[in-house]
Protein backbone atom coordinates (compact mmCIF):
# COMPACT_ATOMS: atom_id res chain seq x y z
CA UNK A 1 0.00 0.00 0.00
CA UNK A 2 2.89 2.33 0.75
CA UNK A 3 3.99 2.17 -2.89
CA UNK A 4 0.69 3.75 -3.95
CA UNK A 5 1.25 6.87 -1.84
CA UNK A 6 3.32 8.39 -4.63
CA UNK A 7 6.95 8.35 -3.58
CA UNK A 8 8.18 6.28 -6.49
CA UNK A 9 6.12 8.37 -8.89
CA UNK A 10 7.95 11.47 -7.68
CA UNK A 11 11.35 9.78 -7.77
CA UNK A 12 10.86 8.13 -11.18
CA UNK A 13 9.01 10.95 -12.91
CA UNK A 14 10.32 13.99 -11.02
CA UNK A 15 11.75 15.79 -14.05
CA UNK A 16 8.50 15.29 -16.00
CA UNK A 17 6.35 16.34 -13.06
CA UNK A 18 8.39 19.48 -12.50
CA UNK A 19 8.36 20.22 -16.25
CA UNK A 20 4.54 19.82 -16.23
CA UNK A 21 4.53 22.44 -13.49
CA UNK A 22 6.21 24.85 -15.86
CA UNK A 23 9.79 24.66 -14.62
CA UNK A 24 12.55 25.01 -17.19
CA UNK A 25 14.58 21.86 -18.00
CA UNK A 26 17.55 22.88 -15.85
CA UNK A 27 15.28 23.86 -12.94
CA UNK A 28 13.41 20.57 -13.33
CA UNK A 29 16.64 18.58 -13.14
CA UNK A 30 17.93 20.61 -10.18
CA UNK A 31 14.62 20.07 -8.37
CA UNK A 32 14.98 16.32 -8.89
CA UNK A 33 18.50 16.43 -7.43
CA UNK A 34 17.09 18.28 -4.38
CA UNK A 35 14.43 15.57 -3.99
CA UNK A 36 17.14 12.88 -3.97
CA UNK A 37 19.29 14.84 -1.52
CA UNK A 38 16.41 15.39 0.91
CA UNK A 39 15.47 11.71 0.60
CA UNK A 40 19.01 10.55 1.41
CA UNK A 41 19.66 12.96 4.28
CA UNK A 42 16.28 12.32 5.87
CA UNK A 43 16.77 8.55 5.65
CA UNK A 44 20.08 8.93 7.49
CA UNK A 45 18.31 11.02 10.16
CA UNK A 46 15.59 8.37 10.47
CA UNK A 47 18.18 5.65 11.13
CA UNK A 48 19.35 7.58 14.18
CA UNK A 49 15.90 8.40 15.61
CA UNK A 50 13.76 5.35 14.79
CA UNK A 51 14.52 3.62 18.11
CA UNK A 52 14.16 6.81 20.14
CA UNK A 53 10.92 8.09 18.63
CA UNK A 54 9.20 4.81 17.79
CA UNK A 55 8.00 3.24 14.59
CA UNK A 56 4.33 4.17 14.84
CA UNK A 57 5.01 7.77 15.89
CA UNK A 58 7.24 8.21 12.86
CA UNK A 59 4.51 6.72 10.66
CA UNK A 60 1.80 8.96 12.14
CA UNK A 61 3.96 12.07 11.81
CA UNK A 62 5.25 11.26 8.34
CA UNK A 63 2.07 10.02 6.71
CA UNK A 64 0.06 12.92 8.14
CA UNK A 65 2.63 15.27 6.64
CA UNK A 66 2.47 13.37 3.35
CA UNK A 67 -1.30 13.81 3.20
CA UNK A 68 -1.03 17.55 3.80
CA UNK A 69 1.74 17.93 1.22
CA UNK A 70 -0.03 15.79 -1.41
CA UNK A 71 -3.23 17.82 -1.01
CA UNK A 72 -1.23 21.05 -1.28
CA UNK A 73 0.57 19.76 -4.39
CA UNK A 74 -2.79 18.79 -5.91
CA UNK A 75 -4.21 22.25 -5.17
CA UNK A 76 -1.15 23.97 -6.64
CA UNK A 77 -1.49 21.91 -9.83
CA UNK A 78 -5.27 22.46 -9.95
CA UNK A 79 -4.91 26.22 -9.67
CA UNK A 80 -2.11 26.44 -12.22
CA UNK A 81 0.50 27.45 -9.69
CA UNK A 82 4.10 26.35 -9.87
CA UNK A 83 7.56 27.41 -8.91
CA UNK A 84 9.08 27.62 -5.48
CA UNK A 85 5.94 26.80 -3.47
CA UNK A 86 5.43 23.58 -5.42
CA UNK A 87 9.06 22.59 -4.90
CA UNK A 88 8.79 23.31 -1.16
CA UNK A 89 5.79 20.99 -0.81
CA UNK A 90 7.52 18.27 -2.86
CA UNK A 91 10.58 18.49 -0.62
CA UNK A 92 8.42 18.41 2.52
CA UNK A 93 6.58 15.41 1.09
CA UNK A 94 9.86 13.59 0.46
CA UNK A 95 11.06 14.49 3.97
CA UNK A 96 7.85 13.08 5.47
CA UNK A 97 7.96 9.84 3.50
CA UNK A 98 11.69 9.29 4.08
CA UNK A 99 11.41 9.76 7.84
CA UNK A 100 8.39 7.48 8.04
CA UNK A 101 7.36 4.81 5.56
CA UNK A 102 10.72 4.47 3.83
CA UNK A 103 12.64 4.16 7.08
CA UNK A 104 10.14 2.13 9.04
CA UNK A 105 8.79 -0.40 6.53
CA UNK A 106 11.70 -2.85 6.45
CA UNK A 107 12.42 -2.52 10.16
CA UNK A 108 8.80 -3.14 11.06
CA UNK A 109 8.42 -5.99 8.57
CA UNK A 110 11.50 -7.75 9.86
CA UNK A 111 10.20 -7.50 13.43
CA UNK A 112 6.62 -8.58 12.76
CA UNK A 113 7.18 -12.09 11.47
CA UNK A 114 7.81 -15.08 13.75
CA UNK A 115 11.39 -16.33 13.77
CA UNK A 116 10.51 -19.60 12.04
CA UNK A 117 9.08 -17.87 8.91
CA UNK A 118 10.94 -14.54 8.95
CA UNK A 119 13.22 -15.28 5.98
CA UNK A 120 10.41 -16.50 3.73
CA UNK A 121 8.01 -13.79 4.90
CA UNK A 122 10.56 -11.03 4.24
CA UNK A 123 11.21 -12.46 0.78
CA UNK A 124 7.49 -12.37 -0.01
CA UNK A 125 7.15 -8.87 1.47
CA UNK A 126 10.10 -7.68 -0.61
CA UNK A 127 8.56 -9.18 -3.74
CA UNK A 128 5.23 -7.49 -3.04
CA UNK A 129 6.97 -4.14 -2.48
CA UNK A 130 8.81 -4.44 -5.79
CA UNK A 131 5.63 -5.47 -7.63
CA UNK A 132 3.96 -2.37 -6.16
CA UNK A 133 6.93 -0.28 -7.28
CA UNK A 134 6.63 -1.69 -10.80
CA UNK A 135 2.89 -1.08 -10.91
CA UNK A 136 3.17 2.52 -9.76
CA UNK A 137 5.94 3.06 -12.31
CA UNK A 138 3.60 1.85 -15.05
CA UNK A 139 0.45 3.48 -13.64
CA UNK A 140 1.81 7.00 -13.04
CA UNK A 141 2.08 8.22 -16.67
CA UNK A 142 -1.47 7.03 -17.35
CA UNK A 143 -2.67 8.67 -14.14
CA UNK A 144 -0.96 11.97 -14.94
CA UNK A 145 -2.52 12.01 -18.43
CA UNK A 146 -5.98 10.76 -17.46
CA UNK A 147 -6.54 12.25 -14.00
CA UNK A 148 -4.24 15.27 -14.51
CA UNK A 149 -1.34 15.99 -12.16
CA UNK A 150 -3.76 17.43 -9.60
CA UNK A 151 -5.98 14.35 -9.66
CA UNK A 152 -2.97 12.06 -9.42
CA UNK A 153 -1.67 13.73 -6.28
CA UNK A 154 -5.13 13.84 -4.72
CA UNK A 155 -5.35 10.07 -5.38
CA UNK A 156 -1.98 9.55 -3.69
CA UNK A 157 -3.28 11.51 -0.67
CA UNK A 158 -6.36 9.27 -0.49
CA UNK A 159 -4.11 6.18 -0.58
CA UNK A 160 -2.41 7.38 2.60
CA UNK A 161 -5.61 7.03 4.62
CA UNK A 162 -5.93 3.21 4.61
CA UNK A 163 -2.22 2.96 5.38
CA UNK A 164 -2.72 5.09 8.51
CA UNK A 165 -5.80 3.12 9.55
CA UNK A 166 -3.99 -0.21 9.19
CA UNK A 167 -1.02 1.08 11.20
CA UNK A 168 -3.34 2.47 13.88
CA UNK A 169 -5.66 -0.53 14.22
CA UNK A 170 -3.65 -3.61 13.26
CA UNK A 171 0.09 -3.05 13.71
CA UNK A 172 1.61 -3.02 17.20
CA UNK A 173 4.39 -0.70 18.32
CA UNK A 174 7.55 -2.78 18.26
CA UNK A 175 10.03 -0.22 19.53
CA UNK A 176 11.92 -1.48 22.56
CA UNK A 177 10.47 -4.98 22.35
CA UNK A 178 12.40 -8.17 21.72
CA UNK A 179 11.49 -10.34 18.77
CA UNK A 180 10.14 -12.91 21.22
CA UNK A 181 7.86 -10.31 22.86
CA UNK A 182 6.53 -9.28 19.47
CA UNK A 183 5.91 -12.92 18.55
CA UNK A 184 3.97 -13.40 21.81
CA UNK A 185 1.81 -10.37 20.90
CA UNK A 186 0.83 -12.01 17.61
CA UNK A 187 0.04 -15.31 19.31
CA UNK A 188 -2.50 -13.52 21.52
Amino acid sequence: LGQFMGVNAVIYYGPDIFADAGLAAEDSSFSTVLVGLVNMLTTILAVFIIDKVGRKKLIYFGVSGMIICLIAIGIIFATGGAGTLLLVFFLLYIFCQAISISAVVFVLLSEMYPNRVRGLAMSIAGLVLWVGTYLIGQFTPWCMATLSPAGTFFLFAVMCVPYMLIMWKLVPETTGKTLEEIEEYWKK
